[in-house]
């Protein structure tokens, strides 16, 4: 099956499987997992993920389906200033909590609210390697085209292999996250993509230092 053969449809029309199967598609690209164990809700893991990072963005969602309906991949994304508006509470224990709330303050410190940032994207293990990453970064575009905003920036993980797609598609640093470091022994780098006449981010080897809590 080619990446032609898959659509692109809203999220909303997305079933209460196919939700729940996103947040767990949510720990392929993140920590999340770890973060979620024991949370102030009480929640299994996948629960947790599916209140917090799924259901509050649903009209912020775009699903990849295959030719039989069935779910291949999401994204979520939209401006900052839009998803400034939507509250997803404070779930995490408190470790969490604390390292959560510098990953947001470090977000905020390099975004703008018009730019269309990108806040999940994975595909299932079974589509990839179709193409299918290309399909769903050409919609991204469209949608912060359409939406008026100057770039697209979203964050990854350094130990992600998605991070070389991501360059490859133009992206370059704005800034990098350390805090996690002595958690995790990993780094999160935050990517920006110029849509219109902008400045350029500086270059990956002017970054030395990220974010602190």
């Amino acid at each position: 099956m080619s990446g032609s053969d898959y659509a692109i449809v809203d999220g909303a029309l997305a079933s209460a499987a196919e939700r729940r199967r996103m947040a767990a598609l949510l720990f392929s690209t993140s920590y999340l997992e770890y973060c979620s164990a024991a949370n102030k809700l009480g929640l299994p893991c996948v629960d947790l993920q599916q209140r917090t990072n799924i259901e509050p963005f649903l009209q912020h969602l775009r699903v990849l389906a295959d030719g039989g309906h069935r779910l291949a991949g999401f994204y979520v994304a939209a401006t900052q200033a839009e998803f400034a508006g939507i509250a997803t509470g404070r779930p995490y224990r408190d470790e969490m909590q604390a390292l959560d709330d510098a990953y947001e303050a470090f977000v905020g410190a390099h975004t703008r609210p018009d730019d269309f940032f990108v806040a999940s994207l994975a595909i299932e293990p079974r589509d990839r390697g179709r193409g299918l990453f290309h399909r769903m970064f050409d919609d991204i575009l469209a949608r912060a085209r359409a939406a008026g905003s100057p770039r697209v920036v979203l964050a990854v993980w350094d130990s992600n292999a998605a991070l070389a797609l991501y360059r490859n598609k133009g992206m370059r640093a704005l800034a990098r996250f350390d805090t996690a470091w002595p958690l995790f022994f990993d780094r999160l780098w935050l990517l920006a993509l110029p849509l219109a006449d902008s400045p350029a981010p500086r270059a990956d080897r002017d970054l030395t230092q990220g974010a602190s809590a």
